[in-house]
């Protein structure tokens, strides 16, 4: 970053000369729900009282704020996120409104955002095989354990304090069997009859009511308690470093703290306190379209997710509107239980009397599908999975930024380098591979040298997944108009390309309409990522890694039965194991996403 914009960044006369830092990233949240105009439905509000506009949504004690009559129009959305609102309404905070991550999924998200690499460049030893893996491929694949070079390293270093609270889920060789399982198996043809749910990793999130619990209390006892408990320590650190540098003066040393928080994750789960602070009347029902009309990919990604009932006298209350809409109001619950968190962090930021030099960043590792596209949980390129939050307020103080509302795509690669610019890291104290662009000029002054973003060479962004719940690799670009997604290699499926400006909820596949675009996009993709090439390196892969396993492991066919696919395993586990073997005697290889009801086909007069 040009060294005129790091100068005038912050404001003059603070305790240190390079500010705190402190980096927020929760789970699962899709960035459209920070919009301005999320979901905007012109409805009367019903189930909060008169009072909607004013209740206390952040910690006990903190009002949210009277509302202006442009400020109306939080009125009309599900939810009224004070804390965020109020940092996105600060001339010093820039909101990135389409902000992609690298990969849609816990663990490969987290280890791309913390080494500033994509998840196809992040290279490492299998946990407990020693397999060489060329990428952070799903949850079991990561950093290695003794990698040193992640954002807290690197400050740490450079002489920030540093404290890393909640979680974290960056390294290599985490998560269950089940979950490592289901991704190693995603070209086992195993038997299915979707009539009775197909065959399914997950079972009755996206299927069932999610939990309202009855208590009152906000912030305790609930599903979320690691959270809050992380938090307590993590603000209470943030107060004891404030007080230090206050006494220091200019010798002050920054620090970075960094909170990873579990909620918004499924379990849709929340208590009366949050639920009753939705505006449930402005809450919609996405369609769900016939089974046979979905992508084959979507198609699997559907029934892989359990989001097809097991019950045929089930469907009617799954298919429902007001099942839907219910579940999708306990989300929108705990984000507003995540925005009391935002609360808490700034309160004692202000606490601990340096506000004038702490920038605050807040991010998700992932959305979540909520019932779009007849899906829940991550894993597929749609903007509700892929799309992500962005806010990055500098200190209050600061001159006004130029650009509070960037539209420009953005990636979480791009994190990395934007808080060593912002810590103002000596570029020869830098890993030598960040694969990102900074997003600092974003954040320069109105009227500064040179536009917002004018530093940037890429306008575009990339994001790909190869792990459990789907049934193909793929991969994306987002260019700001268009997204682009490839399947496999590109030969098993024609691709996808939506129009997000015409039509953001990504229902017309107009590739065949656009050729050239196709064209276009396909080579841009190509630039950052040889994806034929990758798809068959992650295809070589699973092939390997269940070989391994199934040859390390005593009574691998009964243990395999016991996983969190039990149920639809055990419909038929002889010919689910016969699958399983027929697979590992053949060469790897790509296999098509099935759309056939049942298969194999010719089992439909036997089930």
């Amino acid at each position: 970053m040009a060294a005129f914009l790091l100068t005038a960044l912050l404001p003059l006369g603070v305790a240190s000369s390079r500010p705190n830092i402190v980096f927020l990233i929760d789970e699962s949240t899709d960035g459209r729900t920070y919009r301005p105009d999320f979901e905007v439905q012109a409805a009367p509000l019903i189930g909060s009282g008169s009072d909607y506009c004013t209740q206390k949504q952040a910690l006990p004690g903190r009002d949210a704020p009277s509302l202006k009559p442009h400020q109306l129009l939080h009125l009309l959305q599900p939810m009224h996120l004070t804390n965020i609102r109020r940092l996105t309404s600060e001339p010093t905070t820039v909101q990135f409104d389409t902000h992609y991550v690298s990969a849609p999924v816990c663990a490969a998200s987290r280890a791309s955002i913390w080494s500033g690499r994509y998840p196809h460049q992040i290279r490492h030893q299998q946990k407990g095989t020693g397999i060489e893996v060329n990428g952070a491929w799903n949850n079991f694949e990561g950093l290695p354990p003794n990698y040193s070079d992640i954002i807290s390293d690197v400050l740490l270093r450079d002489g920030y304090d540093v404290m890393l609270s909640g979680k974290t889920d960056w390294t290599a060789g985490g998560h269950s069997l089940a979950n490592r399982l289901e991704a190693w198996t995603m070209y086992v043809r195993f038997p299915y009859n979707a009539t009775i749910g197909g065959f399914y990793d997950e079972i009755g999130m996206c299927t069932g009511n999610g939990t309202v619990a009855s208590t009152t209390v906000p912030n305790e006892g609930g599903y979320y308690s690691g959270d809050w408990k992380a938090l307590n320590s993590t603000t209470a650190w943030i107060r004891d470093r404030g007080a230090e540098q206050l006494a220091a003066g200019a010798n002050a040393t920054p620090f970075f703290a960094y909170q990873g928080m579990d909620i918004v994750h499924p379990a849709y789960f929340t208590n009366k306190y949050w639920y009753d602070r939705v505006n449930h009347s402005a809450v919609t029902a996405p369609e769900w379209k016939p089974l046979a009309s979905l992508h084959p990919c979507d198609y699997q990604a559907t029934m892989l997710k359990g989001c097809i009932p097991t019950d045929p006298d089930a469907v009617p209350w799954a298919y429902s509107t007001e099942r839907r809409r219910h579940v999708r109001s306990i989300y929108y619950a705990m984000i507003l239980e995540f925005d009391s968190m935002v609360g808490a962090y700034v309160e004692a930021i202000e606490d601990a009397g340096v506000t004038a030099n702490t920038i605050l960043i807040i991010t998700s590792d992932h959305g979540d599908m909520n019932m779009e596209h007849q899906q829940f949980y991550k894993m597929v390129p749609y903007d509700a999975s892929a799309r992500v939050p962005l806010i990055i307020r500098l200190p209050p103080g600061s001159p006004k930024v130029g650009s509070p509302f960037v539209t420009l795509p953005t990636s979480h690669v791009d994190l990395f380098p934007t808080i060593m610019d912002l810590a103002q890291v000596p570029a020869a104290h830098r890993p030598t591979l960040l694969q990102g662009e900074s997003l600092a000029s974003f954040l320069a002054p109105k009227g500064s040298r040179g536009q917002p973003g004018s530093l940037r060479k890429r306008a575009f962004s990339v994001i790909q997944f190869h792990g459990c719940d789907i049934a193909m690799s793929w991969f994306s670009i987002v260019d700001g108009t268009y997204k682009y997604t490839v399947y496999g290699t590109g030969e098993q499926h024609p691709p996808q390309l939506f129009n997000m400006v015409v039509d953001p909820g990504e229902n017309v596949n107009i590739a065949q309409q656009e050729l050239a675009t196709v064209k276009r996009l396909d080579a841009l993709l190509k630039t950052v990522v040889d994806y034929p090439s990758v798809a068959m390196d992650v295809a070589q892969y699973n092939h390997e890694s269940l070989a391994t396993w199934v040859n390390n492991t005593k009574n691998w066919e009964a243990l395999v039965t016991t996983q969190r696919w039990q149920a639809s395993f055990d419909v038929n586990a002889n010919a689910s194991i016969a699958a399983m073997k027929a697979y590992l005697a053949t060469p790897p290889q790509i296999n098509k996403c099935r759309s056939a009801p049942v298969w194999p086909p010719s089992a439909v007069s036997r089930v």
